[in-house]
């Protein structure tokens, strides 16, 4: 299969959306956003889960579920009038302004279009009241514009694998007809792994390289599906390189069942990877092994996907050059967003990697004590 260069989001514009009062920030191949809690990265993640809904009809029921139209307008929407966002992805750009309700608190739209690089002109959406112009069953100025940007912003997901309890929906046996694409919480973890090996050897068996990397324990996975043919089901588990017995999921460490599920999400085939990867904190649970593989992987994958991370972690950052680097503070109670360059750092990058720089506190995104 041909695979088609990725569309990158390679501009992102914000007014008044949470704690972000105004940005306007370009975006890199690698993206990771350092700052103290609170500064406003989980704010800047959540923007794609938004938009995600808003592309899938979701929109209203996203919104009251996370406290209603109000608490996503910067201080309320008494202080902040409209919510405005600007994307420009690839040679297309979508923009939409939102007011606030009042009846029933929820988001008005106000202004939706798309753009295309070869043509000056507004292409405008507009959909059913309280969702987007994005969706079929709205109207467009361009369908084909639109039907671009949309795809754009389904598959946008944000990825949180911090879930790694029993009751997990990884652990939980599947359906084998799970979609083929991977969920942003790895629910269909087994049914995706089984098409890969069935599929895709070479993607898999690059997955199965990269946790032998952090687990040397580690043989395979054990994929039998079960239950009567087109309804079967599928339970995740694993081969113990000593042992024949399979064992279940739940015998895995949190952090080796955390990395397994980057290791799915980063060396799927690229044709099923999504344009841009989100991610908040992957290093939580990691061995420092673990984090020196993942950004390894990362750094590679990102010559063809975007990606867009948050980080605490100074073991991580360590891996990555000034350019990747977003820093994150905030005054006065709005989060500001700032690009590293290198040459301004030039001096401490002969004895330091960028994560000893940022815990010096010499980059800003650290606590004001």
């Amino acid at each position: 299969m041909t695979v088609q260069p990725k569309p990158h989001l390679h501009q992102i514009k914000i007014q008044g959306f949470k704690s972000i009062k105004k940005l306007d920030l370009k975006l890199n191949p690698i993206n990771i956003l350092i700052g103290a809690n609170g500064a406003g990265k989980t704010n800047f993640i959540s923007l794609f889960t938004f938009l995600r809904h808003l592309s899938e009809g979701r929109l209203q029921s996203y919104v009251a579920k996370n406290g209603y139209a109000s608490s996503f307008f910067h201080f309320g929407s008494k202080k902040t009038p409209a919510i405005s966002l600007d994307l420009k992805v690839g040679a297309n750009g979508y923009h939409v302004d939102f007011i606030h309700g009042e009846t029933n608190d929820e988001l008005v739209f106000e202004r939706e279009y798309c753009t295309f690089e070869a043509s000056s002109r507004l292409f405008y959406v507009k959909g059913k009241p309280g969702e987007s112009g994005l969706l079929p069953d709205g109207t467009a100025e361009s369908v084909y514009v639109r039907k671009y940007t949309r795809e754009y912003l389904e598959k946008c997901r944000v990825y949180h694998f911090h879930d790694t309890s029993p009751t997990a929906k990884f652990k939980q046996a599947q359906k084998l007809s799970a979609t083929f694409r991977f969920e942003s919480d790895a629910g269909n973890l087994a049914p995706l792994l089984w098409q890969l090996k069935k599929s895709f050897t070479d993607s898999y068996q690059e997955i199965l390289a990269a946790i032998q990397t952090i687990a040397p324990f580690f043989h395979d996975f054990y994929l039998e599906p079960a239950g009567q043919k087109g309804d079967e089901s599928l339970l995740l588990r694993w081969l113990h390189k000593d042992h024949d017995t399979p064992f279940s999921a739940n015998q895995l460490s949190d952090g080796t069942a955390r990395f397994i599920c980057m290791a799915v999400l980063f060396l799927q085939p690229e044709w099923l990877r999504p344009d841009t990867i989100v991610l908040d904190e992957p290093e939580l649970g990691l061995h420092p092994a673990a984090l020196d593989v993942l950004a390894d992987i990362i750094k590679s994958v990102s010559q063809t996907t975007q990606v867009i991370c948050s980080t605490q972690s100074v073991t991580f950052a360590n891996h990555f050059s000034p350019e990747d680097f977003i820093v994150v503070d905030q005054h006065q109670g709005a989060s500001c967003f700032k690009r590293l360059d290198a040459e301004e750092l030039q001096h401490w990058l002969e004895n330091y990697a960028m994560g000893d720089i940022w815990s010096k506190n010499l980059i800003g995104g650290r606590p004001e004590w």
